[in-house]
């Protein structure tokens, strides 16, 4: 399946929305939409990864990047993942990862504090 990237907004926060697999070609697109809306200068941007089936290394990466950016702009990434199954592919590899201590991770949307 392709990735399809949507923007929306969530309390004033625009949300990428990513359904599908987060790979090479598709990553270098989320990359830069997410590139857009940094430059954009919001206080948060929401990553949502609920309809995200799998996330490669670069699509991961490009977390990892914004997610620093953010921090040193004094800004905040959030990353959703409304699927709290443990064996969900993206529990799964926050979880192996240790991503979970390092971003801010909410459920669902009404759980993120901007």
């Amino acid at each position: 399946m392709a990735l399809e990237i949507n923007i929306n907004k969530y309390q004033e926060m625009p949300v990428l929305e990513l359904t599908g697999r987060v790979v090479d070609v598709d990553a270098k697109r989320f990359s830069k939409r997410l590139e857009f809306l940094f430059k954009k200068d919001y206080a948060a941007i929401i990553i949502d990864l609920s309809k995200t089936n799998f996330i490669d290394s670069h699509g991961l990466g490009i977390i990892v990047y914004y997610h620093t950016m953010m921090q040193r702009a004094k800004r905040k990434l959030i990353v959703v993942n409304a699927n709290p199954n443990p064996q969900n592919y993206i529990a799964r590899l926050f979880d192996l990862t240790n991503l979970y201590s390092v971003f801010s991770v909410a459920a669902s949307l009404d759980q993120v504090k901007g």
